[in-house]
């Protein structure tokens, strides 16, 4: 799979998050586990320093292989205080790569993702439309109940964007938010009115499953 799949503008988040779910590799033995321990041990480290570099390129090339290795379903989670240093980098092509490895681990990194929640809500004003659905993305993925007022103000905005991928997204995030809290129902309810409404076919399967997700009973 291409490094460019992963993060092309009309999905490559989900492709992402998709192929990194992770697999346990096995052995057939104790000391070819632990040969293989100390070589992605090394790997990470040697990513860590490129991550953490002054150089654009390196950072660049450093997090193609981090994504890299999600597609194989390695276990990089503990590249991402590295990584969430770049999130808010002017280099597009790099910073596009930090979401995708932000999508698939905010949610189990989430005290240090919380920490650039300033950055996310400023990258939902990006104009790229990649940017802006996957700052929601992470936001929704934080579940924590502080970020509540954040996350419904994020999720009416990115309604009501241009671009359908970002409303699609919103849909999706309709349904995370409503698990998180269930007491902002009725607000979300108004943001499924307005989705229904959407004319994008990419909007709309999403948006019938936050609908069966929030108000299933409802047949006005």
């Amino acid at each position: 799979m291409s490094t460019s799949a992963l993060y092309n503008d009309q999905g490559g988040a989900e492709t992402a998050v998709e192929a990194g779910q992770e697999s346990t590799p096995t052995s057939s033995s104790s000391g070819a586990a632990f040969g293989l321990f100390s070589s992605d041990f090394k790997k990470n480290e040697d990513l860590k320093e490129m991550l953490e570099s002054n150089k654009e390129s390196l950072k660049l090339e450093a997090m193609k292989r981090v994504v890299g290795l999600i597609a194989k379903g390695k276990n990089s989670s503990e590249l991402f205080p590295a990584v969430v240093k770049n999130v808010a980098s002017k280099n597009i092509e790099l910073k596009k790569l930090v979401y995708v490895y932000l999508v698939r681990y905010a949610e189990e990194q989430q005290d240090l993702a919380l920490l650039s929640i300033s950055t996310f809500q400023r990258a939902l004003k990006d104009p790229n439309q990649f940017i802006r659905a996957s700052a929601l993305r992470v936001l929704s993925s934080i579940r924590v109940p502080i970020i509540v007022p954040i996350m419904m103000l994020a999720i009416k905005e990115a309604a009501a964007d241009l671009s359908p991928y970002v409303r699609k997204t919103s849909a999706h995030a309709i349904q995370k938010l409503y698990s998180l809290d269930p007491e902002q129902k009725e607000q979300l309810i108004e943001v499924i009115e307005k989705l229904l409404k959407d004319k994008s076919t990419l909007v709309a399967g999403s948006v019938v499953m936050a609908f069966e997700e929030v108000c299933p009973d409802r047949i006005d």
